[in-house]
């Protein structure tokens, strides 16, 4: 509980001044690092975890990891799965609060437009909040160890990277990046604390 709400306020206070700001004295600074980054296989692997945040890929993806964790008996953490969309809705609605301005091209590389506000990133916010999430559920999705560490690996690294994608592409500000991941701590931190506490009884069914 006191970690949880020491992540609400950190994300509260973020939340207002990205509302009256549109970019921290950091932001470009360090937008410019990561998009300075001049290597083919970066570039290529920011573009690969960019589409993991796509809603065409999420949603499907989301759905058949809590229809597999369903069919195994494991109806808690199939149902996790799917609240993992609760964080990226919440996403939007403080989008809408806080009316942040995408980032400008005059200012970094833009590599596409984007019509709605800019704070928290909702790419940022599902990849972390699902990967995050299944970082911890894997040994009840696959049992045989060394497949289960590189299956973990791949979720980590996948939750590490999400928001420096976004910068790389020019779609947000670190700090709307940083704002994604406390909002995806917001909820994997209750989730756990709850399948922790249903098994702790008998895992119930």
């Amino acid at each position: 509980m006191a970690l949880w709400m020491v992540v609400l306020v950190l994300f509260l206070f973020l939340a207002i001044m990205a509302a009256f700001y549109d970019r921290f004295p950091s932001d470009e600074y360090l937008a410019h690092r990561i998009q300075d980054i001049d290597v083919t296989a970066f570039g290529g692997y920011m573009s690969f975890v960019n589409v993991l945040g796509v809603g065409w890929l999420f949603v499907p993806f989301t759905a058949a990891i809590a229809v597999l964790l369903v069919a195994r008996n494991r109806w808690a953490e199939g149902a996790f799965v799917l609240l993992t969309f609760f964080p990226r809705w919440l996403n939007g609605v403080v989008k809408d609060a806080d009316d942040r301005p995408r980032p400008s091209p005059e200012l970094i590389h833009v590599t596409s437009n984007h019509s709605y506000s800019s704070f928290p990133s909702g790419h940022t916010t599902g990849t972390a909040a699902l990967f995050g999430l299944l970082f911890f559920l894997m040994p009840l999705l696959v049992p045989w160890r060394p497949l289960r560490w590189l299956l973990q690996t791949a979720c980590l690294l996948f939750v590490v990277s999400a928001g420096p994608a976004r910068i790389y592409v020019g779609a947000h500000w670190p700090s709307d990046v940083l704002g994604g991941y406390l909002l995806a701590l917001l909820f994997i931190i209750p989730a756990l604390t709850l399948l922790a506490t249903l098994r702790s009884r008998g895992n119930p069914r």
